[in-house]
């Protein structure tokens, strides 16, 4: 509904920005803020919507759909819905809407994506949604029979090939298993699955076939897309050490530098400044580490925050 008074004093342009953003929830949050502080209801504007909102560098399906999965991962079940409902009104293919809720399951694990499931489900009963959704869905095996052991095994690094524990660990766990890690983590997924194994090797079968071959094998979203979320997902919860890794992950399979950089800077609206400072620094860490720092304004390493 539009409201004249609120629409002079910040801006129509701004106002249509946040309906976008938010249709069911804008108005009612806007006419909050106004009544407790308009200088304040300003700035959050100035920057949140009519900034960030309208920076080019992410289209609008995948900033959407980032920040549907970190809405997921950090229980914001209100913004969660808020993000999907204006999803979908954006044309945003349902199907892809529920991979990233569903994606979240490996770094989330069950009392994240439960919840976000749920809430998912209801909107689709809502619009008419889930008998296509049945219709589309994976069969039980995913997509295992259109997989090429010769296709894949092309991706993989020489130096995980030659490694001495390549071939015990693809035969105890299969190439389905084991190879989706190793194209997806080269030169990192043997190591995390040979220290798995050294602990509990039936563990380690469960978990590499359920994240690798079963979640990571699904290719409902391409693999810039799904990177581009993970690295939010590992941003909304604090994970530094997964996300320096989605970061390369995500440049290796078509995103550009300034895409992950984006996402760094979205986390700073949602999430606040000290988790988008040590991803920058990570980010920083790792175009410097491949020459590419003039790439994003061939900044300093790092800023030392604690000079002061």
């Amino acid at each position: 509904m539009d409201n004249p008074e609120l629409a002079a004093r910040y801006g129509a342009r701004t106002l249509e920005a946040g309906r976008r953003l938010q249709p069911r929830g804008f108005e009612e949050r806007l006419a909050q803020y106004d009544s407790l502080d308009q200088h304040y209801t300003k700035l959050w504007l100035d920057f949140a919507v009519d900034g960030m909102l309208r920076r080019p560098a992410l289209d609008e399906r995948t900033r959407f759909l980032v920040l549907i999965g970190q809405f997921t991962m950090a229980r914001s079940h209100g913004d969660l819905e808020e993000n999907v409902r204006a999803a979908l009104a954006a044309g945003l293919a349902p199907r892809e809407v529920l991979e990233v809720i569903l994606q979240c399951v490996v770094y989330g694990g069950h009392v994240v994506a439960a919840p976000a499931i749920r809430l998912f489900h209801r909107i689709a009963s809502e619009l008419d949604l889930v008998a296509a959704l049945k219709a589309s869905s994976l069969p039980p095996d995913g997509r295992d029979r259109a997989r090429s052991y010769d296709d894949e095994r092309r991706t993989w690094h020489p130096d995980d090939v030659a490694d001495p524990r390549f071939e015990r660990l693809m035969k105890r766990y299969g190439w389905l298993a084991a190879g989706r890690g190793l194209t997806l983590r080269p030169r990192h997924h043997l190591n995390i699955l040979a220290w798995l194994d050294a602990i509990d090797p039936e563990f380690a079968g469960l978990w590499v076939r359920f994240c690798y071959q079963g979640m990571y094998g699904r290719d409902v979203l391409d693999a810039r897309t799904r990177l581009l979320c993970v690295v939010g997902n590992c941003l909304a919860v604090g994970e530094a050490i997964q996300s320096r890794g989605h970061m390369r992950g995500a440049m290796r399979n078509g995103a550009t530098p300034r895409e992950v950089l984006e996402v760094i800077l979205v986390t700073c609206v949602n999430f606040g400044m000290p988790p988008a400072l040590h991803a920058l620094e990570a980010f920083v860490g790792i175009m410097a580490e491949d020459g590419r720092l003039v790439e994003i304004g061939d900044p300093p390493m790092r800023v030392d925050t604690y000079s002061q």
